[in-house]
């Protein structure tokens, strides 16, 4: 057997260490590998002398972005992989990827600028299809593995996959505890939870499952929704964490070494187009973010709605999301102008309803202040002071309404109605709780309908638990896999380090195992 797998920055020793567990279970041959971020990988190398990346078909992003100028665009080259891969255009691919779209400057400040021109968007997709269709045809591979997609080569990955009928073995979080779950391409929802979920419904479930559900049904209903790899909020207060960034920028020998690495990202050998560097992130994180976070703050402080004016209006609540993300960009591709959503939404509500939008908290700071004020200048439109929990919104408001984030299913736990307009892990659940929204003419209606037609259905839910808990695998991915800081942690294994990579390796060796003798 032969396998490619498709890495992220953070990802690269996850996926290097499985390949190597998986040789051994399946005897793979031929082992391709996607890498990105050319630091990222530098620094795998660096501190992993005995790597076997050298033996591995590697395609390198950075050698396509730094090199694409020397590609001339061929539109019947273009056409001809649109009809390879099944396709009518690649803009789904292309707006997955931030840095082409948004550019790099994205990934700490909300910006729409695209840094390249038409032609050399082309120049770049036809030359990561050319280096895609390459790794296919010299590895030849019988299966993909991957992790969710925000890059334009893993969206053209998946797509000669599927053209070449490859299975794919897409990994994302369910949002659950720490339940990780493979979904057969990159969208919402997993197949293999959705298929289950209506098998479920024809058959009496384990006794042990169904108990585990409603465990998890009973921790939801008081009110844990924290997730394995979700943002923790850190026990020290904002000046210590500005004072530790800037105590680490100003050492002399720090200073000099990020220089050195940053002309390297620009002109030297870690040269990457797609690579902000140190310094300017930095230098974000340790001043500008924290000084706009306050004026911003203080500027809408008379304007925002408080905890206790909430159960005094009548209103639906939208969470904005981050920027930019999956769940936008792959999920939501039709949603990505939140402000545009949120005027839908407002004018398509009942007479008297206002609209209650609050800021992702990761947000804070990102966008700019007249961000918010367009957002005000929808008439029924209200801001939610950004520091409230949501917990309070959710419970005092009279529906929620979300392109795809966790918002949508804390709601349906809490016995809201739920209407999502992107792709969900959850939208198949039952019409009288969740509404999937296919067109925005159908909003006004679908608003009635759903309010009116409201029907909480613990059976359908304890049913949707017990698909995620048979079909998925619970896995320290965030905190250990991908080695995320201040993020929530999953089973408490009590290892050392080491032990604990090796144990969660074998975990997802041995779910990928699982996942492809049961396709």
């Amino acid at each position: 057997m032969n396998a490619i797998f498709v890495s992220q920055s953070g990802s690269i020793k996850m996926f290097h260490d499985l390949a190597i567990k998986l040789k051994s279970q399946f005897n793979l041959c031929d082992i391709g590998m996607v890498v990105s971020h050319r630091r990222s990988v530098n620094e795998f190398i660096k501190n992993h002398k005995d790597n076997n990346l050298n033996t591995f078909n590697v395609l390198k992003e950075w050698e396509i972005t730094n090199n694409y100028k020397n590609i001339s665009p061929d539109i019947n080259i273009l056409e001809s992989y649109c009809r390879k891969l099944n396709v009518t255009n690649f803009w789904d691919a292309i707006v997955a990827d931030r840095r082409l779209m948004q550019n790099i400057k994205a990934t700490y400040f909300q910006n729409y600028s695209t840094p390249y021109t038409h032609t050399e968007l082309l120049q770049i997709l036809q030359a990561s299809l050319e280096q895609v269709e390459k790794l296919f045809d010299k590895t030849k591979p019988d299966f993909v593995v991957s992790f969710i997609c925000v890059t334009l080569i893993e969206y053209l990955v998946h797509l000669f996959a599927k053209s070449r009928n490859i299975p794919i073995l897409n990994i994302r979080t369910t949002r659950i505890e720490d339940f990780m779950v493979f979904g057969n391409d990159i969208q919402e929802p997993a197949a293999r939870i959705k298929n289950q979920y209506f098998a479920l419904e024809k058959q009496q479930p384990d006794a042990e499952l169904e108990k585990e559900a409603t465990e998890i049904y009973e921790k939801l209903k008081n009110g844990i929704f924290q997730y394995e790899g979700v943002g923790v909020n850190t026990p020290f207060p904002v000046t210590h964490i500005i004072s530790k960034y800037i105590s680490k920028f100003f050492k002399t020998p720090k200073i000099f070494s990020f220089i050195y690495t940053d002309i390297s990202i620009k002109l030297g050998k870690l040269k990457d187009k797609h690579d902000p560097g140190i310094i300017v992130p930095l230098l974000f994180n340790i001043f500008y973010k924290p000084s706009i976070k306050r004026l911003i703050h203080w500027n809408l402080r008379s304007k925002y709605i408080n905890q206790t004016d909430l159960n005094h209006h009548n209103y639906a609540f939208f969470p904005l999301h981050l920027e930019p993300e999956v769940a936008l960009l792959v999920y939501g591709r039709y949603h990505t102008n939140q402000i545009e959503v949120i005027r839908h939404i407002a004018t398509s509500l009942p007479v008297g309803m206002e609209l209650f939008v609050k800021d992702h908290p990761k947000s804070m700071g990102r966008r700019k202040l007249s961000y918010y004020q367009k957002i005000l200048e929808i008439p029924n439109c209200r801001l939610i002071n950004p520091y409230i929990t949501t917990d309070p919104i959710i419970k005092n408001s009279q529906l929620v309404i979300t392109i795809g984030g966790s918002a949508g299913w804390e709601s349906v736990i809490k016995e809201v109605p739920v209407i999502v307009l992107g792709n969900s892990a959850y939208e198949f659940l039952p019409d009288t709780m969740v509404r999937k929204l296919h067109s925005f003419n159908n909003l006004s209606d679908t608003i009635h309908q759903l309010i009116s037609e409201y029907t909480h259905d613990k059976k359908s839910i304890l049913r949707y638990l017990m698909a995620v808990v048979s079909e998925s695998q619970r896995l320290n991915f965030y905190s250990t896999l991908l080695n995320r800081q201040g993020v929530a942690t999953g089973s408490a294994r009590n290892l050392s380090c080491n032990d604990e990579w090796d144990d969660q390796i074998s975990l997802l060796a041995r779910y990928t195992e699982n996942s492809l003798n049961n396709l």
